[in-house]
């Protein structure tokens, strides 16, 4: 699938040899490692999209799908490229891209308000807490639980 406005395209990750242009995303950063990407591509359950810019990936996001829901895994910009509308970009891409989903649900840091706000104006709203979920350098911090209900076909509601 591919979807294109000017040099910036949408690219299902489908081969393991997707990946490698994705590595320095991975590089430096918290959450998931790149090698825990690795192994999920493999799985008919998950679902992933990056987002390009000039052919160079700038943005990734990842799905578990079941039944008639999907739960983001992982959402990141490379941090040269934050602030430009890239991870707003890519996520309203893949919410229309998911298929016969009926909610997407998320995870985000306490802390983390600018991705708190991104979701949250794309429709999201909170739906809970995980109490102490994330470890920080100074203890821990409680997940923040996001819920987007969609249309079957992926439109959002």
């Amino acid at each position: 699938m591919l979807v294109t406005d000017a040099q910036i395209s949408l690219r299902a990750l489908i081969d393991p040899a997707d990946l490698e242009q994705l590595q320095p995303l991975y590089e430096q950063s918290d959450g998931p490692s790149y090698d825990f990407f690795q192994r999920l591509l493999d799985q008919p359950h998950f679902r992933a999209w990056c987002l390009l810019k000039d052919k160079q990936p700038v943005a990734a996001i990842w799905y578990q799908c079941a039944a008639e829901q999907a739960d983001m895994i992982d959402l990141r910009v490379l941090a040269s490229e934050r602030r430009q509308g890239f991870g707003r970009q890519l996520l309203w891409a893949s919410l229309t891209a998911l298929g016969n989903v009926g909610a997407v649900v998320l995870e985000v840091r306490s802390s983390n308000a600018a991705a708190r706000a991104l979701y949250h104006s794309l429709g999201f709203s909170e739906t809970g807490a995980r109490p102490n979920y994330y470890a920080t350098p100074d203890g821990r911090e409680d997940a923040i639980l996001m819920t987007l209900t969609l249309n079957i076909g992926g439109s959002v509601t």
